[in-house]
């Protein structure tokens, strides 16, 4: 148990290298993975393995401000998510901001430290937290071009006793256009939106209905630097109360200080 919480904060304790080999820190993490794996295997602890190389980060998560060493995010699964085949050109129209000029591999990296960073600070201690990606012991973001840009995404798992839920995160150029209630207005929904001071714009939404199965909260964040950040919490079937996430917890994660596209 330690050693995960050690994982996770030499993860998220200082921001990555400039200059990231993003195949040479996927390889050299999957070597070090193997021979620990070879070292507690002749030591007659191989369970040990079994527990580092789960998906599971058992939470609660530690603060990522306890000092450690870090050597940048270590990434153990592709981070291009897009599809092969013919991709449509870039489109932009009106007042959207340009294209970030960041290489996409390289942005996944940076943000995939911040994303750690965000959720060892902010989701609550009692809860338990696995990766969402397959093999993965850490959350980890993937990219994919789109027409109106490349898309970064991860979904986190979360629980807390019985209550299970998934917390989508996702990252992309803004369209220029003002965050909007997106929610179709019923008993069962509540839809607000919001501008803050520094120029920030929020479109907030929970939507419940225990006896159609439905639940979810969200938070899109159109951030001034022309990055918008889109936090959902899908818990299927919960109430009210049971949701895991607050709208304050999905906005100051939306806000972290390094989710942004135009660094």
């Amino acid at each position: 148990m330690d050693e995960l919480y050690d994982q996770l904060r030499a993860a998220v304790a200082q921001a990555p290298p400039t200059r990231i080999d993003v195949d040479e820190l996927i390889l050299a993490d999957r070597r070090r993975r193997q021979h620990r794996a070879w070292a507690l295997t002749g030591s007659g602890v191989a369970v040990a393995v079994i527990a580092l190389t789960s998906t599971l980060v058992t939470g609660p998560y530690r603060d990522s401000r306890e000092p450690t060493a870090n050597t940048g995010p270590s990434l153990c699964a592709p981070l291009n998510a897009s599809p092969s085949g013919t991709v449509p050109p870039f489109e932009r129209y009106g007042s959207a901001p340009p294209f970030p000029s960041e290489q996409p591999a390289a942005a996944a990296v940076r943000l995939t430290a911040a994303l750690r960073e965000a959720l060892s600070v902010n989701l609550p201690r009692e809860l338990t937290v696995e990766s969402g990606v397959p093999g993965c012991p850490l959350p980890q973001l993937s990219y994919e071009r789109t027409v109106g840009g490349y898309v970064y995404e991860v979904t986190v798992k979360l629980s807390r006793g019985g209550d299970r839920g998934d917390l989508v995160i996702s990252l992309s150029p803004s369209l220029g256009a003002v965050p909007a209630c997106t929610l179709v207005k019923r008993s069962t929904e509540d839809c607000s939106t919001a501008q803050l001071p520094d120029g920030t714009q929020l479109a907030l939404g929970t939507e419940v209905d225990p006896a159609a199965g439905t639940g979810s909260r969200s938070a899109t964040v159109l951030r001034p630097d022309g990055t918008t950040v889109v936090v959902k919490l899908d818990q299927p079937g919960a109430s009210v109360d049971e949701l895991l996430l607050t709208e304050d917890q999905l906005v100051t994660i939306g806000r972290w200080p390094g989710f942004n596209l135009y660094p």
